[in-house]
């Protein structure tokens, strides 16, 4: 689920089916629920998420296997995303509340552009085969709006990011801020993309978190706009070399600043560790990398495969 948030360029519709979907998934990414149980879910007709899914399928996001002729399976793969050109301008997501999508472009996987998100990554594992969707929890259903409700029922959203926040304090001060922000399902997506990309951040990592704010201070401080800090090479002193620079985040990122540009503060680390791979060149750091994608069975090993070297991968994985 973390990996297909951030995902934009579809209609509502689209994005419910594919979370539905990912919240479904095993570790592999595979689930095969119903039609009716995915309307059920979303709030939508057979129809519109047979249409969907659809969609989805032509954007590569999903892949359907309807081989056993009884229960289809689906396999979520968010690094693949590559929506067509073609989206209603009434129905995608948009930049802006309810505003028109302007501009959508998305670099396919095997360009030498933005590199693919990597991997099928979400907050909360789900057991593996399971032929029913989990049932959800009771929220208060207005909008993408957190904290609690006068209800005394804590609203969509907050759970979520409370779930993925690595520092777990003052959590009633963090409901009640945000409430405050009431965040819309685009910035609900937002946040969750920089929690994920700050959470690899020098200063949250080191010394056992001691410099990650409590989620109060961050949702309060606008927090979620803060840049990247610059690579150790940016900073004045020379950078000391880093033997297996790519075993490292600080190598990594050092080393993506000096051959091909410095870290958005927006973006996740794994998409940044990929395209980094991609220009260094062929590498133990390639090699490090897919060998762990091929053992972990990731949705997301062909396409990073495609991306380093144009061509998909010829070993068929065990």
């Amino acid at each position: 689920m973390s990996a297909c948030w951030p995902l934009n360029g579809m209609s509502i519709a689209q994005k419910a089916v594919l979370i539905s979907l990912a919240d479904n998934a095993n570790d592999q990414g595979v689930c095969w629920p119903s039609i009716p149980t995915i309307a059920a879910r979303v709030c939508a007709s057979e129809r519109a998420v047979q249409n969907a899914i659809k969609w989805l399928e032509s954007a590569k996001v999903i892949k359907a296997n309807r081989s056993n002729g009884r229960h289809t399976s689906y396999t979520v793969a968010p690094a693949a995303y590559s929506p067509p050109q073609e989206i209603h301008p009434r129905t995608a997501c948009a930049s802006e509340g309810n505003a028109p999508a302007q501009d959508v472009h998305h670099t396919p996987a095997g360009s030498t552009g933005v590199p693919p998100q990597e991997m099928h990554q979400p907050p909360h594992q789900v057991p593996s085969n399971r032929n029913k969707p989990p049932k959800e929890p009771s929220r208060n259903r207005q909008g993408a709006r957190g904290g609690k409700s006068k209800t005394g029922k804590t609203a969509d959203g907050f759970d979520d990011l409370w779930a993925i926040y690595p520092k777990k304090q003052a959590k009633q001060d963090a409901q009640k801020a945000f409430t405050k922000l009431a965040p819309d399902a685009e910035l609900l997506a937002l946040l969750f993309g920089a929690v994920m990309a700050q959470s690899a951040w020098p200063s949250w990592t080191k010394d056992g978190g001691e410099y990650i704010p409590n989620l109060a201070t961050w949702l309060n401080g606008r927090r979620w706009e803060d840049l990247a800090p610059p690579p150790p090479a940016a900073r004045g002193a020379a950078a000391e070399p880093v033997a297996d620079w790519w075993t490292t985040a600080t190598g990594i990122e050092t080393k993506g600043a000096e051959i091909w540009r410095a870290r958005k503060a927006e973006e996740l680390f794994q998409q940044y560790r990929v395209g980094v791979f991609k220009h260094a060149g062929e590498g133990p750091w390639r090699q490090a990398l897919l060998a762990d994608l091929l053992r972990t069975k990731s949705a997301s090993y062909a396409s990073v495969h495609e991306y380093f070297y144009g061509h998909p991968p010829t070993e068929v994985q065990a």
